[in-house]
């Protein structure tokens, strides 16, 4: 994605001495967890940031392995962002770190009350809490409007002689942030008792935000047994659900079979879409025309 400098050119490229190691790219390298964190980053620093994503699209950031590339690459970065409690980043941290023993680390959670389990979020703020901390912070405005003013400290660190330059784009992207939290405060008025069903639970930070019910099919990261499946589709009858959402990278089966039961549609969805801003819109879209 590419963006307007407003007559300020990014020197992307680390001057080194004689002694240094030469890069073979002339721009900086900065390596991130998922997609949506390289458009953060190109929001405030542009397209001459070269960022490396280790989890590829349609990949699981429970059970992907980077590659000999990847690696290769992380090996020239300048720092890593973790996203934070990814299940990825908790199990590569050692060998990641061990390949780039210079490379500084970040975590973009910094600061965000984390939710714990896997959450089906009420109106009443009751809630179910299983397993370990949910890392989907990146699916809510509301969150992601600190995970931006994390990146702006970090980045300011990390380049200060683009602190100016990268504050002015931080004040743009929060405009665009503060645009789609607003979209969601007006659905609850709008959309009593607003439920959304969703194979995997990547929407509960935005459910606690805005006051909405998630029903995930999905129960502590494994496929439903008979019975929560059986139970699963009685709470959706009893809830009117008529659109389950899927992401690209699990299995449809259960929410095709749950859609059939229900008379429902199924429709997939990419929380982990490198367009972050295109992909919330079109969610919310979503939950508006529900």
């Amino acid at each position: 994605m590419k963006y307007i400098f407003k007559g300020v050119i990014l020197l992307a490229g680390i001057v080194f001495s004689c002694n240094s190691p030469v890069r073979k790219t002339d721009r900086s390298v900065l390596t991130v967890s998922i997609a949506p964190q390289k458009y953060f980053i190109e929001r405030l620093l542009g397209d001459s940031i070269d960022v490396n994503v280790m989890i590829p699209k349609g990949s699981s950031h429970a059970t992907y392995s980077p590659t000999a590339a990847q690696i290769k690459k992380l090996a020239q970065s300048d720092a890593y962002f973790m996203m934070g409690h990814l299940s990825f980043e908790a199990s590569w941290a050692d060998k990641l770190k061990s390949a780039n023993a210079k490379m500084k680390w970040y975590d973009l959670s910094a600061g965000i009350d984390m939710i714990q389990g896997e959450h089906e979020h009420r109106h009443d703020h009751d809630h179910v809490c299983t397993g370990g901390i949910d890392p989907h912070t990146w699916t809510s405005p509301n969150e992601v409007r600190i995970i931006a003013k994390n990146l702006k400290t970090y980045l300011s660190e990390l380049y200060p002689q683009h602190k100016e330059w990268i504050a002015s784009n931080y004040e743009e992207f929060i405009t665009d942030i503060n645009r789609l939290d607003e979209q969601l405060l007006r659905l609850k008025p709008e959309h009593e008792s607003l439920t959304f069903m969703i194979f995997h639970p990547a929407y509960t930070y935005l459910a606690a935000a805005y006051g909405f019910e998630q029903m995930a099919i999905e129960f502590e990261g494994k496929t439903p047994t008979p019975s929560r499946l059986k139970s699963t589709i009685e709470r959706a009858q009893k809830k009117g659900i008529k659109t389950i959402y899927i992401q690209q990278e699990f299995d449809r089966t259960n929410a095709d079979v749950i859609a059939k039961e229900i008379g429902a549609k199924t429709v997939q969805v990419n929380p982990l879409s490198e367009n972050w801003m295109y992909e919330m819109q079109q969610f919310i879209k979503h939950l508006q025309n529900k």
